[in-house]
């Protein structure tokens, strides 16, 4: 029995082992060793990305080449997961899965960069607007401001001039210059520019670049505008909003390698044209008689018969054989850019690095103009202990402008000193390049605008960047701080030499000017963080505090000289036989202050944010120094309340407040009282003494004190649609109070003005945002992007002493107010059209008919209209496709609603070609005359000769039109060819893109000649002629190894 038992139990032990053995042999079996890679949807490997089995803790990790392995079985489901990246799940069939992961476009967790931090779109409070640098065409643009027309809801980009490295002139809401701050430092807002000598060597005033030059649109990753209250954490001189920009950074991975290069040729939309030589000789004979029978009240100007006391300037033969000298077209061409561009980025556990350099070139289209630039940048990230990292940031740049001299007149000169441009266009085009004695021709106090080309003008800006900040984190998850050190510096050289044998500023003189230029800006600022969930995170708190310290210092020296051998030129000015007259200047300036902010989110349904920032600076008296600068905002996530779970369609809906106070100091002069050089010397005892008398060049005014803005903004944000559509809604009232100005001192005061606070205006309006995504699916996509803004501005108080006009609006008068009496067309030579109301010194055929729009039968200051300059609406309007392999990005930009003054039809002159001082455009065809042209639509000589003055002496609408444009900023359109795609090179290369692009192809407008968009600002003698704006053509690629 007891043998039987043994082996009973012996065989059942031996047969559970054989099953055992069994199961986990075929279970071995089953499972397969599953090896693959993770990149995102630029092919760039995702290191740490989570590969996990569904259902199970069995999973991997991806390396830094994006490679994992793991165990698992046929039927299995993985699940692919990183922050930032929607997740993919995939079943298991054969022993290799590769993944592309996407970005999470969830509005809910995109992160805005605020003042001092960042936070989740929907915890957000304020109004910001994020622009993703990489969503944005960069081909052809030369600096940031350029990168964002059209682009963020609220934020005015306009070119204000075509010429290489062109100025944007940037506002937010219609506010003044914003504040710049990248990567935590302040930056100056604008150029530096050195003198062109002063009264020596008067230059045109050629320059109008945007600041930041230094900064390559490459390297930048987004860039947020703070519009509201947002912006009171900056308080001093964050009144007209802040910029914030975000340069890219290294990330964990293995080192990547790119380079994107492009050649773009560039042209220039059509520009005034100059009459031809038959033409100025034929329309000068024309004038000059017309001019006669106005002077002379002879028919149709007066009640007397023509006398045949006129005489032509030009004979017939003459105007026959005259041969045309195209001036414009010795000065336009054709230009070209070449840009190329370099980053190596990657990092391990503790080493992140970003290294770029860029070299940029452009060949302007108006000769001697262009722009070369040299960058190199260095973003840093070293983890040097646990609780300690340490970022650095280099960026040297080194720019080289040949400026060109398209621009207005300085130093109070006229026609003599006039831009190229304006030379070419109004320069007689029968006469030819050179005279008899092989000099080029001169006429009048004309400079020829060919020989303006021998003239240099250019300048040398080096800068470098030094941001250095260690993070502490004191308590992991909870407590941190942060210790910033930012350092700008920036050289700028001049160089002016205008050669003997080029008549300019009616004067043949060699003569020349050397100037340089520094400025060196400090930001030193730290900071305290307090992040942390309470009560089963019903409540989280976010809070911050720090101080700072900014110091601000310039300075400049040069020379300019005449009269010296133009083999020598600049090169030795010891050898100038002439005056030399030495300058230099210095200043400096200090800001102090401290801050703090705190968040509270309730519930993860009500967040309530506030803000406090006292401010210090040296440019007030003792008592003024320091000003606060608070800001309360709130928010309310309707979308994670209850009821809002039965619209699941409804995935983000948000209201939100704001109020918030900003300051301004930048009166533009002193305050305290300061003596100066008069800079020309007295000479006494037949010169044997001499001295530079000094004088007082300021009082003090210790009365005056901060500018204040006052910002509230009411706003919406949604998502609906499971995300396919996003974005946001803002109204806005600023209330700029207490604003600094001057004011007329009273009569026989040492000085014209002092300083004052007075005035308020109030700016108001809406802006907006819809993001969309329109069609989806495995092979196609399009999306859109939408903005919309509209601000307007006007009075609510003057400044003391302000003299208003007869027919000014006293009450909410808009700031932008134009006022001008209309007009219904143009006297005929019959006078049939002239109504019994016309004032009588325009009772003349060529005279605009003005309008009595009050009916009342008589010419008044009641009678005057007024318009508001500023664009009813600024919208930009941005669609990408993609299909397959191919992208295509189209955008354009408008501004609707705008009236502007019509320079072109200051080229439409009699009076210049009646006395032949100079030629005028063709535009001139239009104007009335009573021999070749009684039904011109523009106003003849007689407008212009008439020096009697309308009613309250105020203008007309005669050279005003509608400005309104739309213009398609870019087209793209790429090919990308991935690793699978490239055969043999996939070992080596990850991608390869090829794409052409259309800049500025096509401009929309009724606006004529010139373009409506390009300031028209400066003193222009003899007639405005700004740089032409451009089209660019491009051809593009950028490889990813």
């Amino acid at each position: 029995m007891e043998q039987k038992t043994f082996f009973f139990k012996h065989f059942l032990q031996r047969t559970l082992f054989l099953m055992v053995c069994i199961v986990c042999a075929s279970s071995m079996e089953a499972q397969n060793s599953i090896k693959g890679k993770v990149v995102d949807n630029q092919n760039e490997p995702i290191v740490g990305a989570s590969v996990v089995i569904k259902g199970t803790t069995s999973g991997s990790v991806t390396d830094i080449d994006g490679n994992y392995t793991l165990k698992a079985k046929p039927g299995d489901v993985i699940t692919f997961s990183y922050v930032g990246f929607k997740s993919e799940s995939k079943t298991v069939k054969g022993n290799r899965i590769d993944v592309v992961l996407t970005e999470d476009a969830n509005m809910l967790n995109e992160v805005v960069a605020t003042g001092y931090g960042a936070v989740s779109r929907k915890n957000l409070t304020t109004s910001i607007a994020k622009v993703k640098a990489d969503d944005v065409i960069k081909t052809g643009t030369t600096n940031m401001g350029q990168m964002l027309m059209g682009r963020a809801a609220g934020l005015q980009a306009t070119l204000s001039s075509a010429q290489p490295g062109g100025g944007v002139s940037m506002t937010i809401r219609g506010g003044g210059q914003p504040l710049y701050v990248v990567d935590g430092v302040v930056m100056p807002t604008d150029e530096l520019v050195a003198s062109s000598g002063g009264t020596t060597t008067v230059l045109p005033t050629s320059i109008d670049r945007s600041g930041l030059a230094g900064i390559n649109p490459e390297d930048i990753e987004s860039i947020e505008v703070l519009k509201d209250a947002s912006a009171a954490i900056y308080g001093i001189n964050a009144a007209n909003g802040v910029i914030l920009i975000t340069t890219k950074q290294g990330k964990k991975g293995k080192m990547r390698i790119s380079y994107e290069g492009s050649l773009s040729t560039v042209n220039n939309y059509k520009y005034l044209k100059q009459l031809n030589a038959q033409d100025y000789m034929t329309y000068a004979n024309v004038f000059k008689k017309e001019q006669y029978l106005y002077n002379h009240q002879m028919k149709p100007y007066g009640p007397n018969e023509y006398d045949g006391g006129n005489s032509d300037a030009y004979t017939a033969d003459q105007i026959a054989n005259a041969q045309t000298t195209d001036w414009v077209d010795y000065v336009l061409k054709n230009g070209s850019i070449s840009s190329h561009n370099v980053t190596i980025q990657g990092g391990a556990e503790r080493l992140t690095y970003y290294v770029s350099g860029n070299y940029y070139k452009q060949s302007g289209t108006v000769a001697n103009s262009s722009y070369e630039r040299f960058v190199l940048r260095t973003n840093l990230g070293a983890q040097l202990f646990k609780w300690l990292k340490l970022n650095t940031t280099i960026n040297y740049n080194k720019n080289n402008n040949n400026n060109g001299l398209v621009g207005g007149t300085s130093a109070a000169r006229g026609v003599q000193a006039a831009g190229i441009l304006t030379a070419a266009l109004v320069y007689p085009t029968n006469l030819p390049l050179y005279d008899s004695e092989g000099r080029y021709s001169a006429y009048l106090t004309i400079p020829n605008p060919v020989g303006m080309l021998e003239m240099t003008n250019r300048s040398y800006l080096n800068g470098l960047d030094a941001n250095f900040s260690l993070d502490f984190t004191i308590l992991p998850g909870m407590l941190t701080a942060r210790a910033l050190y930012g350092y700008n510096s920036e050289n700028t050289k001049r160089n002016v030499y205008i050669p003997s044998n080029v008549y300019f500023d009616q004067m043949y003189k060699s003569r020349g000017s050397l100037t340089r230029s520094d400025r060196d800006n400090a930001t030193m600022e730290a900071t305290v963080t307090f992040n942390h969930s309470f009560f089963d995170e019903k409540l989280t708190v976010d809070a911050m505090a720090g101080m700072g310290r900014y110091l601000n210092h310039s300075s400049g020296l040069g020379i300019a000289y005449n009269d010296i051998n133009d083999v020598i030129g600049n090169d030795n000015i010891a050898a100038a036989t002439g005056d030399k007259k030495p300058s230099s200047y210095r200043t400096s300036d200090e800001k102090r202050s401290q801050f703090g902010r705190i968040s509270l989110d309730f519930l993860d349904r009500y967040v309530i944010s506030a803000s406090v920032r006292r401010d210090g600076t040296d440019k007030f008296f003792k008592d003024k120094k320091y000003a606060w600068f608070p800001s309360a905002s709130i928010a309310w996530k309707i979308f994670n309340e209850q009821f809002m779970k039965r619209i699941p369609w409804i995935n983000m809906l948000k209201l939100r407040a704001s109020y918030g106070k900003t300051g301004n100091d930048n009166l533009g002069t002193t305050l305290y009282g300061a003596y100066g050089a008069f800079g020309s010397q007295i000479g006494f005892n037949e010169n044997a003494t001499r001295y530079v008398p000094y004088y007082l060049v300021s009082k003090d005014y210790p009365d005056v004190t901060w500018e204040k803005t006052i910002m509230k903004n009411v706003g919406l944000d949604f998502s609906i649609l499971h995300d396919r559509i996003d974005g946001s809604f803002d109204y806005f009232v600023n209330d700029v109070t207490n604003m600094l100005g001057t004011a007329n001192t009273p009569g026989l005061s040492m000085f014209g003005t002092y300083p004052i606070n007075g005035g308020h205006i109030r700016r108001y309006g809406w802006d907006a945002t819809i993001n969309s995504t329109n069609i989806i699916t495995p092979d196609f996509k399009w999306t859109s992007t939408l903005t919309l803004s509209h601000y307007n501005a006007i009075w609510k108080k003057r400044f003391p002493n302000y003299d208003y006009n007869e027919y000014q609006q006293r009450e909410d008068e808009p700031v932008n107010a134009l006022y001008f009496y209309r007009t219904d067309g143009i006297i005929k030579s019959d006078m049939s059209n002239c109504p019994e109301t016309q004032p009588e010194g325009f009772r003349y055929p060529g005279c605009p008919v003005i309008k009595d729009l009050d009916h009342d039968g008589k010419i008044t200051v009641k009678d005057i209209d007024q318009v508001n300059v500023l664009p009813k609406l600024y919208w930009g309007l941005g669609n990408t496709f993609y299909y397959k392999n191919w992208d295509l990005n189209v955008f354009i930009y408008s501004q609707l609603g705008l009236k502007k003054y019509n320079y072109a039809y200051d080229w439409a002159d009699g009076r210049e070609l009646a006395n032949q001082t100079t030629n005028q455009g063709q535009i001139i065809k239009r104007a009335y005359n009573s021999q070749t042209n009684p039904d011109g639509d523009l106003p003849g000589i007689a407008f212009r000769l008439s020096n009697v003055s309308l009613p309250g002496s105020c203008g007309t609408d005669i050279y005003y039109q509608n400005a309104s444009f739309l213009r398609v900023r870019n087209i793209t359109l790429g090919y990308t060819f991935n690793a699978k795609n490239l055969g043999i090179f996939r070992d080596y290369v990850n991608s390869i893109r090829l794409y052409v692009d259309a800049l500025n192809p096509l401009t929309i407008t009724s606006f004529d000649t010139f373009d409506p968009e390009v300031k028209t600002g400066g003193n222009y003698k003899g007639g405005k002629a700004e740089y032409p704006m451009t089209r660019t053509f491009s051809f593009g690629m950028k490889v990813q190894f």
